[in-house]
């Protein structure tokens, strides 16, 4: 632009040089309808060159002051971001040292950066669901926009909302090639919704993509075993007993565990008998200290046991919480008396605290339950 604003500037000074030279001012006559200018040529370069230069000066200061105009607009944005950036951080920060008031604090201080507003809803979502209120956390995670919302599961979950959580889970998890985190959530979907049917044939055909440790199978079966002996009357070991041979190994444990906590004894009287057999009493002692529910059977060879080994404190403890089964907690509370006078372990503290509340003894029953909370 520049360069022919040069070339247009000395074509006018060649020309006017020109009748310079040969002692000739030039004549310019300009007609337009009604109007009409006239100049000589050296008059009209000096104006052009006159409005040119105008032009520049003015064109400069415009720019410099669109310069400071757009410097202070631009350092608003640069403040107003930071703060966005600041707030954002100090949120994730607090999010993840679990202080919900630092947290309050930091979302109600300024918005985050556009591209992190779904991340603020969901924290939003989940500092409401640490303070217990439901109803806002949902309204948080329904500003989600739709792809982050399939990102949310156990937010969901946690609102209550297991309709929600499986509508955006069931599409990606139902893909052949789904990501062990992906069928993670919607088997927790799952479990929470109560959808024995889908969950147990989606553990029976996709099991081997979840790969969980023997540890995360252990409590997936203690909860899946628990909510199932709660709320319907399946038969527990014929759900156990449909699983794949290698899901069966990994369920055994809990599948002991909760027969017994859920009273239901005669699926795995067998193998109580053989622990006792082999003086596992330990591992007997472990699995009984939740008991619910009587098996006369295993109580006599408990007591033809502690005939051979009458001190035997973790044989008294098996001994109390089958009496405490049958509801003769005055057995048992009598029990937990002697066995006050050796080291007290943590796993009788639930059958002690039930025979000494029901036979009375609520001062015993009280200082074993402050015992438990401490």
């Amino acid at each position: 632009m520049i360069r022919w604003l040069f070339v247009v500037i000395l074509f006018f000074v060649v020309m006017a040089g020109a009748h310079v030279l040969i002692d000739e001012k030039g004549y310019v006559l300009v007609s337009a309808g009604v109007y009409t200018i006239e100049s000589t040529l050296v008059s009209l370069v000096f104006m052009l060159c006159l409005a040119l230069a105008i032009g520049a000066i003015v064109l400069k200061i415009g720019k410099a002051i669109w310069r400071v105009i757009a410097g202070v607009s631009k350092r608003r944005s640069k403040k107003r971001i930071a703060r966005q950036e600041a707030a954002f951080e100090q949120s994730v920060w607090a999010l993840i040292n679990g202080q919900d008031e630092s947290l309050s604090y930091a979302l109600q201080k300024a918005e985050f950066p556009e591209k992190w507003r779904d991340q603020q809803c969901a924290i939003q979502a989940k500092a409401a669901l640490h303070a217990g209120q439901k109803v806002v956390a949902r309204e948080y995670l329904q500003q989600l926009s739709e792809p982050a919302q399939s990102k949310v599961s156990q937010l969901w979950l946690a609102a209550e909302q297991e309709g929600q959580a499986l509508e955006t889970l069931a599409p990606q998890a139902q893909m052949k090639k789904a990501s062990p985190t992906q069928l993670h959530a919607y088997i927790c979907a799952l479990l929470q919704a109560r959808d024995w049917d889908t969950l147990q044939s989606t553990i029976m055909q996709r099991h081997k993509q979840l790969h969980w440790s023997e540890s995360q199978w252990d409590s997936f079966f203690h909860d899946y075993f628990s909510a199932i002996a709660q709320h319907t009357d399946k038969d527990l070991q014929a759900l156990q007993s449909a699983l794949p041979r290698g899901l069966r190994a990994l369920s055994h444990a809990a599948f002991v565990t909760v027969c017994v906590r859920a009273g239901q004894l005669a699926p795995v009287r067998k193998e109580l008998i053989k622990l006792l057999k082999k003086d596992q009493v330990s591992e007997l002692a472990e699995i009984l200290q939740h008991l619910e529910g009587a098996d006369i059977e295993l109580r006599k060879l408990v007591q033809s046991k502690l005939k051979k080994q009458p001190e035997q404190s973790e044989l008294l403890f098996c001994l109390a919480c089958l009496a405490n089964g049958e509801g003769d907690h005055s057995l048992a509370a009598k029990i937990f008396d002697t066995l006050s006078n050796e080291p007290w372990q943590a796993l009788w503290q639930h059958q002690a605290q039930r025979a000494f509340a029901k036979t009375g003894q609520y001062e015993k029953a009280y200082l074993l339950l402050s015992d438990q909370h401490n």
